[in-house]
Formats: C-alpha cells, structure tokens, sequence
C-alpha cells in the first residue's frame, strides 16, 4: 500500500535496469525528450535571452570572472560548455538534458522507496516528463534551469539521505550544494535543511560529522573567496551584492505608499539617499499611471528609480569606475535603508509588498516565460560572439512571439497549489500518519518543510514570477497526485470495512 512500502531487497542501480516497467519509462521519457526538443527547436530556433540576466552572465563567461552582478555559477557552467561547443543548440540540448535527468533521479528515487501503484506512477510520471514548461525553460540563457535541476538533484538526495545514509551520499550532497549556492541566492535556505535532516536523521555520528563539516567547508570556502572578490574588485568585503539592492528595493514598495519620513529624522547616514527618495515618491504621488503600481524591477534596475539615480551622483568623480564596482559599493548601505525603511513601516511593507508577492506565489506571473526574447528580435553583440552568431538577427516561427502554455500555468499552478495543500491537510485529517513507515513520515515532512520554507523565502526575498517556481511546481505536482491517491485509498479502505 502506499506509504507502507517495505524496503527493496535489490539495490537502486540494478533495479533501474532490471526492472521491466523501469525499461518502458527510460524508453518513454527518451522518446518524448527527443521529441519535445525537436518541437522546440522547429518553432524556436534560437535560446531565449532575457536582458540583463543574460548578457551578464555571457559577459562574466566571456570575461573568466569570478563574481558578478548574479552568481557566478551559470557563467562557469556556460564556460564549461563552451570547452566543447560554443552553438547555442548544444547549450539547450545540455540544460533540457541535465533537466530531464534530474526529474527522472527524481521520479524513479520515489517508486523505488514509496512504492506507488503501478497506474498511479504511470499518471505521475507521464505528468512530469509532459510538463510543456520543461523544454521552454531550458531554452533560456539564464540560471533557470540550471538550478531547477541542481534543486531536483538536492531534494531526491534528501530522500536518499532519510532512507538510506552513505558516506559518498553525504559527500555527494555537499557538492551539489555548493553548486547550488553558486548558481543561485535562492539556494541559502538549503544548507538548513540539509544539516537539519543530518542531524536528527539516524545515522552513525561519524556520518553526522563528515555530512556538516564538509557542507560547512565547501560552502564557507566558496563564501569566503567571493567576499575576496567582492573585496579585490570593488573595495567592499561582502557575499552578494545583489541582495542589499534587492532589499532596498523591496521596502520601497512599502514606503512609497507610507506618510514620509523627514529626513532629519532618519539616521546619518541615510539623510542624502532618503532626501532624494522622499523627493522621488512626491513625484510619483502626481503620475496617474504610476510605475511602481505593480511590485517588480522597476526600484532594481529602472534608470528613474531613486537607488539608480543615488549610484550614479555619489560617484560622479571617479569616472574610471566600471558598472560593478559602482553597483556593488552602494549594497552595504541599500541593505541596511532597506532593514531601516522595513522596520519603520511594517504594515505599509505588509500591505504593498509581501501580501502582493504572497498572491503572486499562489498564482505566478508568466513575465519574461511568456514571450520570445521579449518581443525582440535582436541580441546584445556579447551573445553574437560567445554563440559565433553570423549576425545580431533572431527569428522565431512564432508570429504573436508569445508562449501561451506558460500564461496557461498561471492559471494552473493555483489548482495545483490548492490541491496539494488540502491533500496534505486531509491525509493528516485522516491520521494518514499512523498509516505510513517511519522512513515515509519523515520524507513527507522533509518535503512539506522544503515547501513551505520555499513559500516564505520567495515571498520575502524578491517579486515572484513563473521561471521562478517550476522547482516547487514539479515537488507540488507529483505530491498532490500522491496524496490524494493516498486519501482514496484511505476513504476506500474504510468503507469497505463498514460494508461487511
């Protein structure tokens, strides 16, 4: 039964290949892989860039540069390709392939361990690999992907670390880790996790030990030669500039619709970027059709923004100063006006900007998923020369340039969302916990915790938009089928013992 599954006798790896059902997945999955590629590429023929991410990270590849305005990881993964191919079709097929397989590690960790039945794995897994979104993202120049994959990889080896520790697993983890945190921030919830489910998992305390220390090495290692970087480059020791921005950024949001403070009133320090701050919202208080309506980049990257315009007038003398250095010297201060603004206005901030962003996660926008390149139909010269474009021309057999499926999925992840919610809430309302091994318990909170630690970090750490979520939007799918299969066989069970 489900959730009672009794533990494999044969090891994962020979009953991959053994498995007579598995052989019809691996063929299944190969053929439809095959096939969405082909359709991609027919209506599709170039990647999709989305301006800046994309240029950034070709500049940082075309550069061998070790920090940049996003992390560093996808440039190094880019340049990594680029040892063997520098076509952009290569790229897509490499990241849709990398994709694929993680979902299938995923897919089969799950019949392995749980045990579903054979036509509810089927429902599962044709669901998962048919997932339209899979090959529009990979065709994206940007860390999207990449880091869906490496999240995939990172949750399945949790399973595996519950289910049945290792030395090589724990190792193994640590390094997908890092790679993790290289490609993208949002990946700093996943060491808590991670050493979470070490320490209170039974294990030898010897495996304990060598899980920690070598996440904490690796990950401390990388932390520290980024701070260097940061330090060499741009006079500042600090881990990600992005993220002072991006806290600035969201508490205006919220102070833009609060009753200003005075400038004398704040800190020192913030007087010269506050005054010009409160400037800026008396001047939109008087547009009708404001900019910041709408919760987004506009304060990140709108050259209008207050945090735009401060950067460039505070260094107006030092005209030798590339974008990043100028970008990077302002995060310290922007992080701690952004603390300073949020803690002065929290029921402003709640109501303008984590409500919003809270609606957003339950239904994302599609944004830059759901149209080609954005409507353009030229690329930056950086991508005419990491790609040995013959010109700066893209074309699309997609007249509208629109991809409709991903604006479909705005539409669908909120059912989605709401029947795993209540799934989950009717299987513990059904005691469906006294019904599972103990292995099974701890794997259905180990991912209800990824889910919800997941929705409270993309609420509060930046707007939310589709590219964003397809990793808890493939968790969610296949465990919204599990659970309620789980509920009808509950809800079936007991009345047939009420029948006899």
């Amino acid at each position: 039964m489900l959730f009672q599954s009794t533990i494999p006798t044969i090891p994962f790896k020979h009953w991959l290949y053994k498995d007579r059902e598995n052989q019809r997945f691996f063929w299944f999955a190969l053929v439809t892989i095959a096939a969405s590629f082909i359709w991609l590429k027919i209506i599709y023929p170039f990647p999709n860039f989305m301006p800046p991410d994309s240029y950034n990270y070709l500049e940082s590849a075309y550069n061998n540069e070790l920090i940049g305005i996003w992390p560093i990881g996808y440039s190094k993964f880019l340049q990594l390709v680029g040892l063997f191919s520098h076509s952009h079709v290569v790229l897509v097929i490499v990241q849709f392939i990398i994709l694929q397989a993680s979902l299938l590690y995923l897919l089969f960790t799950i019949r392995y361990i749980l045990s579903p039945g054979k036509w509810l794995f089927r429902i599962i897994f044709t669901g998962s690999i048919l997932n339209p979104l899979l090959p529009h993202i990979a065709n994206f120049v940007s860390s999207d992907c990449l880091f869906t994959a490496l999240s995939i990889i990172w949750c399945t080896q949790l399973l595996w670390i519950i289910y049945r520790p290792s030395r090589d697993l724990l190792l193994t983890h640590a390094v997908v880790l890092l790679f993790a945190f290289m490609v993208r921030y949002n990946a700093l919830y996943y060491p808590f996790i991670s050493t979470s489910i070490i320490i209170f998992n039974r294990m030898s305390k010897t495996h304990k030990m060598i899980g920690i220390v070598s996440i904490a090495m690796l990950l401390l290692a990388f932390i520290g030669r980024t701070q260097f970087e940061y330090n060499k480059k741009t006079g500042v020791v600090q881990y990600t500039a992005f993220g002072g921005w991006q806290i600035a950024a969201n508490a205006l949001y919220g102070y833009a619709f609060s009753n200003p403070d005075p400038v004398e009133d704040v800190p020192g320090k913030f007087r010269p970027l506050h005054s010009l701050v409160n400037r800026h919202m008396d001047s939109l208080a008087k547009v009708k059709l404001r900019p910041d309506r709408e919760i987004g980049i506009y304060y990140l990257w709108d050259f209008k923004s207050p945090l735009r315009i401060y950067m460039e007038q505070s260094v107006t003398d030092d005209t030798v100063s590339f974008f990043l250095k100028k970008w990077a010297s302002k995060a310290p201060l922007y992080a701690s006006y952004g603390k300073y603004l949020v803690l002065r206005h929290p029921q402003e901030f709640t109501i303008y900007y984590l409500w919003p962003n809270l609606k957003r996660y339950y239904s994302p926008p599609s944004y830059f998923m759901g149209i080609y390149n954005m409507g353009f139909t030229t690329v930056d010269p950086i991508a005419v020369r990491w790609f040995q474009l013959k010109s700066n021309r893209l074309y699309t057999r997609n007249v509208t340039m629109q991809i409709s499926i991903a604006d479909i999925f705005s539409v669908i992840i909120p059912i989605i969302n709401l029947v795993f919610v209540t799934g989950f809430l009717s299987f513990v309302g059904l005691a469906g916990f006294k019904k599972c091994t103990k292995t099974t318990k701890r794997i259905i909170w180990c991912v209800i915790a990824i889910w919800v630690i997941n929705t409270i970090f993309s609420v509060l750490s930046a707007p939310i938009e589709l590219r964003y979520q397809l990793f808890p939007l493939i968790i969610s799918l296949i465990w919204a089928k599990l659970f309620v299969a789980n509920i009808i066989r509950i809800i079936w069970t007991t009345e047939k013992k009420h029948s006899k």
